[in-house]
């Protein structure tokens, strides 16, 4: 069995994906438990997105599965994922930078899926066209150079059933060297009284040369008399250091957004979307772009504070489309509350 990952003595439900949240179609898939947020994520290589919590603690506690996943913490932690690959219903566990690297090279988790024997039924013929297929990809084309076609064939058919991932050490050291998607959402975000206990959180993707964080909120607090931004303040921290960022904050209520950057940290560009006046202090030099009606008479879109399926949707309203439209990137990370007080991104 490979030390990279693990194969469960168990296969999936033809229904789990949906079941666990996952609306993408693509043929490999992961989950794992993100303690900060006290949330499922799933991740395809493509996307990543949040899962029903609730249907992943059921999973997790039936009598067949948790005798295979018990040692691996899966309800509780993010060092290990569950990987499934959603043609031959097998089910892998293999700690977070590793199926992570492995999403990323699909190549790879094909030729998991023929040593583990997805397709036992398979031609002598079928096998080595399979085999051809695979090792013409530059990341196991090293299979072919290191052994005789005819012997890699007769191996991988004789691996069969129940043999994990099968690869050359510079793969391996590759794997290694590859790092784990690593949440910008904190745990420390606080939702002011009346709006308490509310916090919804959205993690995206990070795949291009920049992210995009939005932060959402109704108010900053319940006194709407004049209007007072001064009593009207929700902090910010922005301590990632992963790429450039790009900062949105939206509030239908008016707030003063106090905005504190550590060092490393690149803030390109700020935009603000409300109702009421929006502003922003505690840095300088970096451009503000705001987008409120009481002031500029015009808003980018909705004033998200909760995180829903109509949030992410391709409804060309929503602020969240906008966004990505305007600055050319997928959303990063969403984090909001209807009451909000402070929030970070790590």
């Amino acid at each position: 069995m490979s030390n990279l990952v693990q194969r469960l003595e168990i296969t999936a439900h033809p229904q789990l994906e949906k079941s666990l949240g996952y609306r993408g179609d693509s043929r490999w898939v992961a989950w794992r438990w993100e303690p900060d947020i006290d949330q499922l994520i799933s991740s395809d290589g493509k996307t990543v997105a949040t899962g029903n919590n609730m249907a992943w603690l059921v999973f997790l506690q039936h009598d067949l599965v948790d005798p295979a996943v018990q040692e691996y913490n899966l309800g509780e932690g993010d060092r290990y994922w569950l990987l499934l690959d959603t043609e031959t219903r097998n089910l892998y566990v293999g700690e977070g930078k590793t199926v992570q690297s492995l999403l990323e090279q699909p190549e790879s988790l094909g030729l998991l899926a023929c040593l583990d024997g997805g397709n036992a039924d398979r031609t002598g013929e079928t096998w080595q066209q399979t085999l051809s297929q695979l090792t013409a990809k530059p990341v196991v084309r090293n299979l072919t150079n290191a052994l005789p076609f005819s012997i890699a064939a007769a191996l991988i058919g004789a691996l069969g059933i129940g043999t994990g991932l099968w690869v050359v050490p510079a793969v391996q050291q590759k794997l290694a060297e590859k790092t784990a998607f690593i949440s910008p959402i904190s745990s420390g975000a606080n939702c002011g009284l009346g709006g308490s206990d509310d916090f919804s959180a959205y993690i995206g993707s990070s795949s291009g040369n920049k992210e995009l964080h939005l932060i959402g909120v109704y108010e900053a607090n319940a006194d709407h008399k004049n209007r007072d931004l001064s009593k009207s303040a929700i902090e910010v921290k922005v301590e990632r250091r992963n790429k450039p960022i790009i900062l949105a904050l939206s509030a239908y209520e008016p707030v003063q957004w106090n905005i504190s950057a550590e060092p490393g940290a690149v803030i390109e560009k700020i935009i603000v979307n409300g109702y009421h006046n929006q502003t922003v202090s505690g840095v300088s030099g970096i451009p503000v772009e705001e987008h409120s009606y009481e002031e500029t008479g015009d808003n980018l879109g909705d004033f998200i504070y909760k995180w829903d399926a109509a949030a992410g949707s391709s409804n060309t309203s929503s602020l969240v489309t906008k966004l990505e439209q305007k600055n050319g990137t997928s959303l990063t990370s969403f984090q909001g509350c209807y009451r909000g007080k402070n929030f970070s991104i790590n």
